[in-house]
């Protein structure tokens, strides 16, 4: 045989051996596994306030059915020139079964329009939730302009009891300041 049919010859004996070996594996058309998504939501997701107007919004957490989650961590950002934030405070979703949380409000900064690193997790070992709940509550108020504020959840970060991250999706919300 000359080098060119030899090298055909061996090319498509790689190649069948390839398919076969795909097959008998059975890895040819395997689908990807599911992606375990936890939501985290601001609540309400729309919300119309009158200028000066002090309220709150919660941020509420979701995790996937069937899934236990111990701690989450986010950022959030929201129009300066139209709302301020006030403080930060924990919501309930970790006590819900869990003895003990941490709980780190972030760092506020009302000039830039954002918070950044809020904490909450379990410090009670392996223990975990699996139902929704509030994480936090941002205490805000509207300044005397009007118009809409986007807020932002950002960084988002959740783990288990065991110190794994989980997938999540992030859904901000709105606030418009409006006269009365």
């Amino acid at each position: 045989m000359n080098s060119l049919h030899l090298n055909r010859w061996l090319t498509s004996l790689l190649l069948l051996t390839m398919v076969v070996g795909l097959l008998f594996t059975g890895t040819a058309c395997k689908p990807p596994p599911p992606t375990i998504v936890t939501d985290i939501r601001i609540s309400p997701t729309a919300k119309t306030v009158a200028p000066g107007e002090t309220f709150t919004l919660d941020v509420i957490v979701e995790p996937a059915q069937g899934h236990t989650i111990a701690g989450i961590q986010f950022d959030l950002s929201f129009n300066s020139t139209l709302v301020t934030v006030d403080s930060v405070t924990e919501g309930t979703v970790f006590n819900q079964g869990c003895n003990s949380t941490f709980f780190r409000g972030g760092t506020i900064d009302n000039e830039e329009g954002t918070i950044t690193a809020v904490v909450c997790v379990v410090t009670e070992p392996g223990c975990a939730v699996t139902s929704s709940g509030t994480v936090a509550t941002i205490n805000f108020t509207a300044g005397t302009g009007t118009g809409s504020s986007v807020i932002g959840l950002n960084n988002t970060k959740v783990g288990n009891a065991a110190g794994k991250g989980c997938s999540s999706a992030d859904y901000g919300g709105n606030v418009e300041v409006s006269p009365p």
